[in-house]
């Protein structure tokens, strides 16, 4: 009974309220459940576009860290280049080549002892006669020539040196060449 009167007061406009309320000012009708269709709907299209922008995330990533290897394969390269050239310009007698069935051999003589570059298994390794140490200069090489190029009063060596690429499909090959000049004595003819 209590309920009646309860009803009676309100009216009936304000019986349905609070069901016009949630239904955007009209009653309720079947066509109120869209709502939770359009939400899986949303729900879906967000999901499609956080898997895509993940996808270019990783991608970026692995980008990222090719580009972060190449620059560090480069310094390093760089850096036994130098060392090499260094080594040739500081030449006291005449630069020897040899290649043998254990593999390359680039001997420059120094005050103190010579300098030996070695080519042997992918990885080029410098001998140093006066501390009597070898150390690997650079490892993992697909290729290494040294190239002796006499010219009009000089005699020059070229260092050609080529890396493994790590992806299948490149385009630039990471090839170097490194030029110097021999000291006074074997700049003679």
């Amino acid at each position: 009974m209590n309920t009646r009167r309860v009803a009676m007061r309100m009216g009936p406009r304000r019986r349905h309220a609070w069901s016009e309320r949630a239904a955007g000012g009209q009653p309720c009708s079947p066509q109120s459940g869209i709502l939770l269709i359009e939400c899986l709907i949303y729900l879906a299209c967000l999901f499609a576009v956080l898997g895509a922008a993940l996808a270019v995330f990783y991608q970026t990533l692995d980008f990222s860290r090719d580009l972060r290897r190449n620059a560090d394969d480069i310094a390093r390269v760089l850096k036994a280049g130098e060392l090499w050239r260094t080594d040739v310009r500081s030449a006291t007698g005449r630069i020897v080549f040899e290649e043998g069935p254990g593999g390359r051999t680039l001997r420059i003589p120094r005050e103190g002892g010579a300098t030996t570059y070695f080519f042997v298994t992918n990885a080029v390794l410098r001998c140093a006669a006066a501390t009597g140490r070898c150390e690997t200069v650079l490892p993992a090489v697909k290729e290494c020539r040294f190239v002796s190029e006499p010219r009009q009063r000089v005699t020059a060596w070229r260092w050609d040196l080529e890396l493994p690429s790590r992806l299948e499909a490149v385009r630039v090959h990471p090839l170097f060449t490194f030029a110097a000049v021999a000291g006074p004595e074997e700049a003679q003819p």
